[in-house]
């Protein structure tokens, strides 16, 4: 009799051992696996601001490379401005007014600025509707598609309100180019 008290001791207490490992190796692995997501929770939306923040001669060189907007109308631009690890900017314009948008979409342009001089590194026609609780670009830092140390920009575009189309564009030293071409149903 003790000697089965003694084994059903040890069972008991194989078995809690068991489900102590069980649920340690299990808590680890929801941890490493929770970093593998595909979804954007990580990403970063742009802050509209308006043209005040960006530095005049940048704003009169992209409203007259991109557009023939009158003077009175510049107001009307919004940009996003997101500072580089290299202390640069990169300024993107959100020209989504009536007298620029068409079929295509609105245009998006990007600039980066050293402090010197500014260079148009982007240049997009989007179309402005998302879905609800959806950005239409977000900044994405993924090293593994862009050692240039500028943010990659997630764009999410709707076709026919049943699918989605995600576009990462990321820098590759000249400007942004497309990387990633996603279609999700929705």
């Amino acid at each position: 009799m003790k000697l089965n008290s003694v084994v059903s001791i040890k069972v008991v207490r194989l078995v809690r051992y068991f489900y102590l490992a069980l649920g340690f190796s299990l808590l680890i692995a929801s941890l490493f696996l929770s970093g593998c997501s595909n979804d954007n929770t990580s990403g970063t939306s742009l802050n509209w601001q308006n043209t005040n923040a960006v530095p005049k001669s940048l704003l009169l060189s992209a409203t007259t490379q991109n557009t023939i907007l009158p003077s009175t109308q510049i107001n009307a631009i919004k940009v996003a401005v997101i500072p580089t690890r290299e202390k640069n900017n990169l300024y993107i314009f959100n020209f989504n007014s009536p007298n620029l948008c068409g079929e295509l979409g609105c245009l998006y342009a990007g600039y980066l600025s050293d402090g010197q001089g500014s260079k148009q590194v982007l240049n997009l026609y989007l179309q402005p509707n998302v879905l609800p609780g959806k950005h239409l670009i977000t900044l994405v830092n993924d090293d593994s598609k862009n050692s240039s140390g500028l943010p990659c920009l997630d764009v999410q575009q709707v076709i026919n309100n049943t699918t989605v189309q995600k576009l990462i564009y990321c820098f590759n030293g000249n400007d942004y180019q497309p990387v990633e071409n996603t279609l999700i149903k929705v």
